[in-house]
């Protein structure tokens, strides 16, 4: 059964509501601990993280999050196995996208984040996707690692399947998938979406090929990212303001600001969809 698309998307926030809550941190003694934080973000992936203007779903619920008690945050990009110790040094206030026991002596948030990896296909193919082992005859192209970090079935499939292959440009991924040079994608579900739009927009893909339903096939779990901060009061601060931001409409606000980013609604009349065929019975959105 298909059903349509639920976006892991985000609203408008302006510059405004975090001067307004600097000022707040200034006249209110709740506040009185405020702190500019340096946060560490190893990879640009949007929808997630926009590295070019330091936003993205992530990045922003980050900023929200912590003007709740005040708090700003300054990012730093650097390779992954760098956050780590940059962390450990001291030199970072926190990281993003991290799980639990990956880095020794800080204190985890809630879950902050969830990504939906899927096995992407075109809906005019009819595929019956429905578990790892139906990708087995399949030409795939999958984002980089993919073969380490989606568990052991996954990676014993692709040891007997000579179409494999692994993209470390995700938007290639896509370009693959649309222009029927592969059978199936696997990536996050809001990565090709985003991607999708890009490739239009930058005249990437022709309107036909925009055009065309894909098809989310979700064989695989949800993967959830907390956040690492040296500070467990920051910590606590953090899932007090991800709790609060959450049912107060801020979240919903966000994730409509960027349902709207990965539309194709008015872009050269394509009217490209990703629909969900929620094989998982748990939807992480």
């Amino acid at each position: 059964m298909k059903q349509a698309n639920r976006y892991c998307s985000f609203s408008k926030i302006t510059p405004i509501r975090y001067q307004l809550m600097g000022m707040i941190a200034l006249l209110n003694p709740q506040f009185s601990a405020a702190e500019e934080l340096k946060i560490g973000v190893s990879l640009s992936i949007p929808p997630y993280v926009i590295q070019e203007s330091n936003s993205g779903l992530e990045l922003e619920l980050l900023y929200q999050a912590l003007a709740v008690k005040g708090h700003t945050a300054n990012i730093e990009y650097l390779p992954l196995a760098r956050t780590f110790h940059e962390l450990k040094e001291g030199k970072l206030d926190g990281i993003i996208n991290v799980k639990e026991g990956m880095v020794d002596k800080v204190f985890y948030s809630n879950v902050a984040i969830r990504y939906q990896n899927c096995a992407i296909s075109l809906e005019k193919n009819h595929f019956n996707i429905n578990n790892i082992k139906d990708l087995a005859d399949k030409k795939i192209v999958a984002f980089q690692r993919a073969s380490s970090l989606l568990g052991d079935e996954f990676s014993q499939m692709i040891k007997s399947n000579p179409s494999y292959q692994e993209q470390a440009r995700q938007i290639q991924q896509v370009y693959m998938l649309m222009k029927h040079r592969a059978d199936v994608v696997v990536m996050d579900k809001n990565i090709f979406s985003y991607y999708l739009r890009q490739a239009l927009i930058e005249g990437k893909l022709t309107e036909v090929e925009a055009k065309q339903v894909a098809i989310c096939h979700r064989i695989f779990q949800p993967t959830e990212y907390k956040f690492a901060f040296l500070s467990e009061q920051i910590r606590d601060d953090f899932n007090l303001g991800l709790k609060q931001i959450s049912e107060d409409g801020t979240l919903s606000a966000l994730q409509e600001k960027y349902r709207r980013l990965m539309s194709l609604e008015g872009e050269a009349e394509a009217s490209s969809s990703v629909v969900d065929q929620s094989v998982l019975k748990k939807d992480p959105l």
